[in-house]
């Protein structure tokens, strides 16, 4: 099986004179980003550089200003240019850089992934530095190497997730202006800088001797791709890390949020599930109604009923679940009832008019005078028969009265 191959990582960030104050803050971990850090693991150490570099840097910058502004104003004096000497004097010294969004620094990162540092010779070993000194090495002879004296700081940070180091490059450069040699800030000023493939291909080589190799060529790989005829994969943006823990940082708080408002939620179903349950055995044992009064009967001796919270939201669920419950059961049984009733009511009056239509028939047989006393007795029963069914038509008890009575003529 192949050993998984890790590559070096290099990364420039652009950098103004007024970020170093920051810089040199997260270096002593005063303030910023901090929650990364491990405070049970070594401090960074310093590999290039005074303890002083900072402030070093800062005033070698001040000082390049001032030179250049004092060639300038010497310039305009020697060509008599006593307009512009005012106007300039009244401005004061400019930045001995081009304005740019990048500034005229550059802060380099160089690591490897946490795995690669982690993998040790010996597994006896808990805390083996063995690739951390490796890679150290590699690191400062590659940075001295291609940017000399310009490396003004440089620093192993030991006490976060994967070992990793910090340098900072002043691009010194010498051009001719105002009729004299002048110093300048220009990253252009070393190739590295200026080419950022020529600087991978540079770290790539640089560290292959430790086991790590070049990471993508990603230009290389959208020129292939457009060759083929094919979409270029996508660029990556990167994001610093200080950025990248910060979205972490408020996903992570995000996720834990929902989570707590989930256990919230289900904490609060279970208790009120326990508060109907006991609701339910309570109703069952006869102890409450359903409307969570007590009964006569929940003072019986030796009742083993788990006393019921009236306080709580579950006992009004279930109450009014229990009432709404009882109120269904009592309006299914009586329309049940009524439903019998009048099919018993029905079945009656069936008869009933079936008896009526077998008298009729047999009064039709009798004389005139027996006749009157049956329909007589005939009216009696559908005013009867009336009470138990007012659904049914007078009319048709009527027309059968009606054609009794034609019978007695």
């Amino acid at each position: 099986m192949t050993a998984k191959q890790f590559p070096v990582v290099l990364r420039f960030e652009g950098m103004n004179p007024s970020d170093i104050g920051g810089f040199e803050a997260h270096r002593y971990r005063k303030y910023g980003d901090l929650g990364h850090i491990d405070r049970d693991k070594p401090k960074p150490r310093l590999l290039i550089g005074t303890a002083t570099w900072a402030e070093e840097a800062l005033t070698e910058i001040k000082l390049i200003k001032m030179e250049t502004f004092a060639a300038e104003l010497t310039d305009l004096d020697r060509r008599n240019r006593r307009k512009d000497l005012k106007k300039r004097r009244i401005e004061g010294p400019r930045d001995p850089w081009r304005a740019s969004r990048h500034g005229p620094l550059r802060e380099v990162l160089l690591t490897a992934n946490k795995d690669w540092f982690d993998e040790t010779a010996s597994s006896d070993e808990l805390f083996n530095t063995a690739r951390e000194e490796q890679f150290e090495e590699r690191a400062v002879a590659w940075l001295k190497e291609n940017f000399g004296d310009d490396v003004i700081h440089a620093r192993a940070d030991t006490d976060e997730q994967a070992y990793h180091i910090h340098a900072v490059i002043m691009p010194r450069a010498n051009v001719h202006k105002y009729g004299v040699e002048c110093q300048v800030l220009q990253p252009s000023v070393h190739p590295l800088i200026k080419d950022y493939e020529a600087a991978q291909d540079s770290v790539g080589e640089w560290f292959s001797n430790v086991g790590l190799v070049r990471g993508e060529a990603r230009k290389q790989a959208i020129r292939d791709a457009l060759n083929n005829g094919k979409a270029p994969p996508e660029k990556r943006r990167h994001v610093r890390p200080a950025k990248w823990r910060e979205k972490e940082e408020l996903r992570l708080a995000t996720e834990a949020a929902k989570l707590e408002t989930r256990r919230r939620k289900l904490s609060e179903r279970e208790e009120i599930a326990e508060d109907v349950i006991a609701y339910a055995d309570a109703v069952s044992a006869g102890d409450i109604d359903e409307d969570g009064k007590p009964l006569s009967l929940a003072a019986k001796a030796g009742s083993q009923i788990t006393p019921v919270r009236r306080t709580g939201f579950g006992f009004v669920k279930a109450r009014k679940a229990f009432r709404l419950v009882a109120q269904r059961l009592a309006q299914r049984a009586e329309a049940k009832a009524k439903q019998a009733a009048d099919a018993g009511i029905a079945s009656e009056i069936a008869g009933v008019s079936k008896a009526d239509d077998i008298i009729v028939e047999i009064a039709r047989l009798l004389p005139k005078d027996l006749r009157g006393k049956i329909a007589e007795v005939r009216r009696k029963l559908t005013a009867k028969i009336m009470v138990l069914n007012p659904d049914l038509r007078a009319s048709e008890l009527h027309h059968r009265q009606d054609g009794s009575e034609k019978d007695q003529q």
